[in-house]
């Protein structure tokens, strides 16, 4: 995993399918700047919610363990300091691995000012014990601000769109049927017409 950061030249020539996590921040004319975050603890495989709460929670943890150092380590040098930024992003955006786009957010347009990124001086003074469980709410909470619990399926297997009530219970219906017409047909050959067929197999015809 890396985390790069770019300025403005260098975030135009970004390719448009960079995987990972990317949080751009507005810049004078333009000129916008971005932090970078990929590798396999920052890039989904799939777009599933799953897979989005690990990639977010890898971000905000990294959060939180730089800050963490960085303030042990400015006691001994106030001059060190973190490539990582306190401001709040102007956009996040969000892609899997393969560079399928997943979300881009705009924070500008959206009702949230801040979404909680860098942890604060009452957060540090937390123990490992709670900490750990504040990153898990913490990442829960910024996945319901993006929306990700309604846009997304909770795993692979569950289709994204949401299935409508007429085919809910369709599918309810077929899955309280019977054992199906193939399955009757293996187990009681018949024959059709008194004919045999080719080769000794027997074929039946079923009406509609």
């Amino acid at each position: 995993m890396a985390i790069s950061k770019l300025n403005a030249e260098q975030f135009a020539n970004m390719a448009v399918n960079a995987a990972g996590v990317i949080f751009e921040y507005a810049g004078k004319d333009g000129k916008n700047t971005a932090m970078h975050f990929f590798g396999a603890d920052y890039e989904a495989t799939v777009k599933t919610q799953d897979e989005m709460f690990r990639v977010l929670r890898n971000v905000v943890t990294t959060f939180w363990e730089v800050k963490t150092k960085e303030s042990l380590l400015r006691e001994s040098n106030d001059g060190i300091r973190s490539k990582l930024r306190a401001g709040t992003p102007h956009r996040l955006i969000i892609r899997t691995s393969a560079g399928v786009t997943v979300k881009v957010f705009d924070l500008d347009a959206s009702v949230w000012a801040r979404i909680g990124l860098m942890p604060t001086k009452k957060d540090l003074e937390r123990s490992a014990r709670d900490r750990k469980k504040y990153i898990h709410n913490a990442t829960k909470a910024l996945m319901e601000a993006l929306n990700f619990r309604v846009e997304l399926p909770k795993d692979a297997a569950q289709p994204e769109e949401v299935q409508t009530e007429q085919s809910a219970e369709q599918a309810t219906a077929e899955s309280a049927a019977p054992v199906t017409v193939a399955e009757t047909v293996a187990e009681q050959p018949a024959r059709r017409r008194g004919r045999k067929p080719r080769n000794g197999a027997e074929t039946v015809a079923i009406a509609a």
